[in-house]
């Protein structure tokens, strides 16, 4: 890219397209800006055009590669709003059912109660459909 082409952006505009390069939304970048998205997409727009850009990541990535800016991606992306993952989980999630010893036990007394209730819905069909068979001779 032309430097003197980079020196035309605005300041805001550098700040949005610094933003795409972290893989901010519009909706984001307006929210730490505090401007609207359609601010921001009309500072992209207007980016993309005084660059010659065919799009808002290829501005992105002129800009940085004018400011010495890494525009290395990490593999995974994680937000900076949402805080890592604790060292090891909480000692009463640590237990699982098996480790508790009535897992197996409280599975079984499930499946002999759903089959009693089966048994008994089907007896009371069976007699019903007999009796009204009776009824109907």
């Amino acid at each position: 890219m032309d430097d003197d082409r980079i020196d035309r952006l605005s300041e805001g505009q550098r700040e949005c397209l610094r933003m795409v390069l972290r893989h901010m939304s519009s909706k984001e970048i307006g929210r730490a800006l505090g401007i609207s998205r359609h601010t921001v997409d009309q500072r992209l727009r207007l980016a993309m055009q005084t660059l010659q850009a065919a799009n808002r990541v290829d501005a992105a990535r002129a800009l940085a590669a004018h400011e010495g800016t890494q525009t290395y991606q990490p593999s995974v992306h994680q937000p900076p709003h949402i805080a890592p993952a604790p060292a090891e989980p909480p000692a009463a999630a640590s237990r699982t059912r098996e480790a508790s010893g009535d897992g197996g036990l409280r599975r079984f007394g499930w499946m002999v109660a759903i089959t009693a209730a089966a048994a008994v819905f089907l007896a009371a069909a069976f007699i019903g459909l007999n009796a009204l068979s009776d009824f109907t001779k």
